[in-house]
């Protein structure tokens, strides 16, 4: 008998040990409770008001896709009403929203801010009949005139509210809503931001619009956060040296201008 066929059935054994020791790792791995289980890293999920069709809605997204790659966190992005993103972020039901003005803290304590701006924006007052005039905020008190405002962009909400009545007051749901209210003579203005008003004249519904206008501003510019939920306290200062490397790069205002483009 030749050495090769003396030595085959210790070769099958051997071989036959080695399958019986992978079954047995697989079947532990099957027993292993859910918990211990190496799992894929759950994404975390940012809101938004701005659909990614608007040019806000592009830029903001390219640039927290961005952020949330350097930090190694697969990132999901939601769409919802400027309203409902405040609720849902309140209760946990979602991780983040992509921006917020810094006193949005005072009122949403359950919301960590995260200590790095994203965006500068300003409030206005919009209309499209360029007959009107206002000096001052005070003076609305004095008209009769009839206006609006986006549900959510609460700075709107308390600056209108406390000088025009509430039969001359109304909120909208979205920017689009605003200005075709504005072109059809349906209010005398809109109070919104001015990003989110020409993110929507940029669309192809308002395309060659020229009438709408800035009446009066309401304060100074203003600088927006991201907001996190309570619970990823821990997240707010990586996001916020990523996103601070990201501007020293200039890759922020780089997406802004790409989504001007498109």
């Amino acid at each position: 008998m030749s050495s090769s066929h003396a030595h085959a059935p210790d070769g099958r054994l051997r071989k036959c040990g080695s399958c019986f020791l992978f079954a047995g790792a697989l079947l532990l791995l099957v027993m292993l409770p859910h918990h211990l289980r190496a799992e894929p890293m759950r994404a975390f999920v940012m809101v938004t008001d701005q659909p990614d069709t608007t040019y806000e809605g592009k830029w903001q997204r390219a640039a927290y896709q961005e952020a949330f790659k350097r930090l190694g966190i697969p990132l999901e992005v939601e769409l919802m009403p400027t309203l409902r993103v405040s609720a849902m972020v309140d209760s946990g039901a979602v991780d983040g929203q992509f921006m917020r003005v810094p006193a949005y803290a005072e009122t949403h304590p359950d919301q960590v801010r995260v200590d790095e701006s994203i965006y500068e924006v300003r409030f206005a007052l919009w209309v499209s009949n360029p007959a009107l005039t206002l000096p001052r905020l005070e003076d609305l008190a004095a008209t009769n005139w009839t206006g609006v405002y986006r549900r959510g962009v609460e700075l709107c909400q308390r600056s209108l509210s406390s000088v025009v009545p509430a039969t001359r007051l109304s909120s909208i749901a979205t920017e689009q809503d605003g200005v075709r209210m504005l072109l059809s003579g349906r209010v005398d203005y809109f109070c919104e931001i001015d990003a989110a008003l020409q993110s929507a004249l940029y669309s192809p519904e308002f395309r060659g619009v020229t009438s709408v206008r800035p009446l009066l501003t309401i304060g100074d510019r203003v600088v927006l956060y991201p907001f996190l939920y309570k619970t990823h306290a821990d997240l707010a200062p990586r996001l916020a040296a990523v996103l601070k490397e990201m501007k020293a790069e200039g890759l922020l205002e780089r997406y802004r201008q790409e989504a001007l483009e498109q």
